[in-house]
C-alpha cells in the first residue's frame, strides 16, 4: 500500500506538480498546526537552517573561499534544493496562505490553518529569500540585458528560438525582483514586534499590498511557463504537456481564489448592510 501511494505521489508530482505540492503543503501544516503554535521558535529554526546554509553557500560562491558545496551533501543538499525551488515548497505555501484568507473560517481545517497563518507567512520567507538570492544576483541582470542590450543578449543566447518567448520569460524574471521587494516588506511586518510598533491601522494598510503580490505571482508564473513552452516549439511532447498542465493549474488556482475572494467580500458587504438596516 505504501509503495502504491508513493508511486501515485511520484506520478502526480511529475504531471501535476503545483496542485500536488499545494495539497502536500496544506496537509503538512494542518497536521502540525497545534505543534507549530506551541513550538513556533523551533519551527522557525528548522525551516531557517536551509536558508542559512544557502546563504553561506552563496557567500562561498561570490568570494570563492572554498569549492565545498552543501548541495552535494547527502540529504542536506536535497532539503536545500527543495527549499530553494519555489515550485516545490515556497510557491505552494504562498498559495495556501493566500487561499485560507478567502475561505470560510467556520470550517475546522481552515480555522486550524488560520490560527497559524502568521507563522506560515514567516516560514514562507525562508524559501522565498533563498530563491531570491540566486535570481536577483544572477538571473535578473541577465534578463534585464534582454531589454537594455537586445542584440548582445541574443548573440550570447543562441538557444533562444522565439523572441516572444524571450520577452515573456525575461519579463517574468524582472517582475520577480519587484515581487521580492514587496514580499520583504510584507514578511518583515508579519513579525509581532514590528506589527506592534506600526499599530493596527498602518499594519492593515501595508498588508493589503499582499493582493498585489498575489497578482504578481500569477503573472510571474504564467509568463515563465508560457515563455518556456513557446521557446520549446512543442517539439518535446512530454515537456509541452507538463508546461500546459502547469499553466492550467496556475490559472485554475488563481481564478478559483479570485472567485472565492469576491464571494467572501460580497457576503461581508451584504451582511454589513443588513446589520446597519436592522
Amino acid at each position: 500500500m505504501a509503495i502504491l501511494l508513493f508511486d501515485l505521489l511520484t506520478f502526480l508530482m511529475d504531471y501535476v506538480p503545483l496542485l500536488t505540492s499545494v495539497a502536500v503543503v496544506a496537509a503538512f501544516f494542518l497536521l502540525f498546526s497545534k505543534s507549530i503554535e506551541k513550538h513556533t521558535t523551533a519551527y522557525y529554526i528548522i525551516f531557517g537552517i536551509p536558508f542559512v546554509l544557502s546563504l553561506i553557500q552563496f557567500i562561498f560562491a561570490l568570494t570563492k573561499i572554498t569549492t565545498f558545496s552543501f548541495y552535494k551533501t547527502p540529504i542536506v543538499g536535497n532539503i536545500m534544493g527543495v527549499n530553494g525551488h519555489m515550485a516545490v515548497f515556497g510557491f505552494p505555501l504562498l498559495i495556501v496562505i493566500m487561499y485560507i484568507g478567502a475561505l470560510n473560517t467556520k470550517n475546522t481545517a481552515i480555522r486550524k490553518l488560520m490560527s497559524i497563518r502568521k507563522e506560515m507567512s514567516i516560514i514562507s520567507g525562508f524559501p522565498v529569500l533563498t530563491h531570491a538570492l540566486v535570481r536577483v544576483t544572477y538571473t535578473f541582470p541577465h534578463a534585464l540585458k534582454y531589454f537594455t542590450n537586445h542584440s548582445g543578449y541574443i548573440a550570447e543566447n543562441d538557444w533562444i528560438k522565439n523572441d516572444l518567448a524571450a520577452v515573456l520569460s525575461n519579463f517574468g524574471y524582472v517582475l520577480g525582483v519587484v515581487m521580492t521587494a514587496l514580499f520583504l516588506v510584507l514578511w518583515v511586518t508579519s513579525f509581532d514586534s514590528v506589527r506592534r510598533k506600526m499599530g493596527g491601522r498602518s499594519w492593515k494598510k501595508v498588508q493589503r499590498w499582499s493582493y498585489a503580490l498575489y497578482a504578481m505571482l500569477f503573472i510571474h508564473s504564467i509568463t515563465l511557463h508560457l515563455g518556456w513552452l513557446i521557446n520549446s516549439g512543442f517539439k518535446d511532447s512530454a515537456y509541452a504537456t507538463k508546461e500546459i498542465i502547469g499553466i492550467t493549474s496556475t490559472v485554475l488556482i488563481f481564478l478559483s481564489y479570485l472567485i472565492l475572494r469576491l464571494r467572501k467580500a460580497t457576503d461581508f458587504f451584504i451582511h454589513h448592510n443588513s446589520t446597519l438596516t436592522d
